[in-house]
């Protein structure tokens, strides 16, 4: 690690103690009784409290804790589950500790347990879509990032983690409402265009969009020109986003606009694909 990496970390690390230690002065204050007519400080919630176990779960990655602290820290979580055993935030939050610490079949059977007290908790529905991925299970993890998008429409993330699966997966997801492959790729392109929109400044969004376009059997190409024309505005990948634009120029038609796009390519290690791209226009 180089001087200033280590400097941010010891940063990150101080500050958290700091946030520490304003919660553990906060906890204290909440159980000494009143005095004078001093109002007391009403005791933390349970969303308060797992913030403050989150804040020391990352001060323990900070400095690398060991083993013996690493069971500490889910005895921190247990006692919140045994204070709160209604409360699917808190088992959530346990269930990301032990897949960060390789306990994965433990956090499946958390996050199961969650979603049975609260099934639209949109956090816990898209770990299991991650966990059921992992597992192989990929009917499993598209049911369940469907319903993290219905739980959560706004969340951008959702979308894309959903759009991923329908692409990679399309050969398998057949359904009632998706009875064949190019149904089950619209779906995907439907759900990258939405996790644009939400997050208009994400370029692996945009370009994960715009490259969706090449599978389909019948693209519409007007669309997916839109779609690298917004990748290039936000991308630094300028070189890129033009060989895909002249590419797409190409297969509407406009050979000129595809030979424009070619020319401001200044990139040497496009050089050969480039070349190709224009022998293609000239081709047609």
């Amino acid at each position: 690690m180089n001087h200033s990496s280590k400097l941010r970390a010891e940063a990150k690390h101080d500050a958290g103690h700091r946030q520490l230690r304003v919660i553990a002065l906060a906890l204290l204050l909440a159980g000494l009784p009143a005095r004078g007519g001093v109002p007391v400080p009403p005791p933390p919630s349970a969303q308060e409290e797992l913030h403050a176990a989150k804040l020391l779960e990352a001060a323990l990655y900070a400095r690398q804790a060991g083993q013996d602290d690493w069971q500490k820290m889910e005895r921190v979580y247990l006692d919140l589950e045994a204070k709160y055993p209604r409360n699917a935030n808190i088992m959530n939050g346990h269930a990301e500790f032990l897949w960060s610490i390789d306990e994965r079949q433990r956090a499946v059977e958390a996050w199961l347990a969650a979603e049975k007290i609260d099934p639209a908790n949109a956090a816990v529905l898209d770990h299991l879509g991650g966990s059921f991925l992992a597992a192989g299970e990929v009917k499993k993890c598209a049911g369940y990032f469907a319903r993290a998008i219905a739980s959560a429409p706004d969340n951008a993330a959702y979308h894309f983690s959903y759009a991923n699966v329908a692409f990679l997966f399309r050969h398998d997801l057949h359904d009632a409402t998706h009875p064949d492959s190019e149904s089950v790729l619209a779906e995907a392109l439907k759900q990258f265009s939405e996790a644009v929109r939400l997050q208009p400044l994400n370029a692996d969004y945009a370009r994960a969009f715009a490259e969706a376009f090449y599978t389909v059997a019948k693209p519409d190409w007007h669309a997916a020109l839109q779609a690298w024309q917004h990748f290039q505005a936000i991308s630094p990948q300028k070189d890129f986003a033009l060989l895909n634009l002249a590419r797409v120029q190409m297969k509407l038609g406009d050979k000129a606009e595809a030979r424009a796009c070619l020319e401001k390519v200044q990139g040497s290690e496009y050089a050969r694909i480039k070349a190709r791209l224009s022998e293609r226009i000239d081709e047609e």
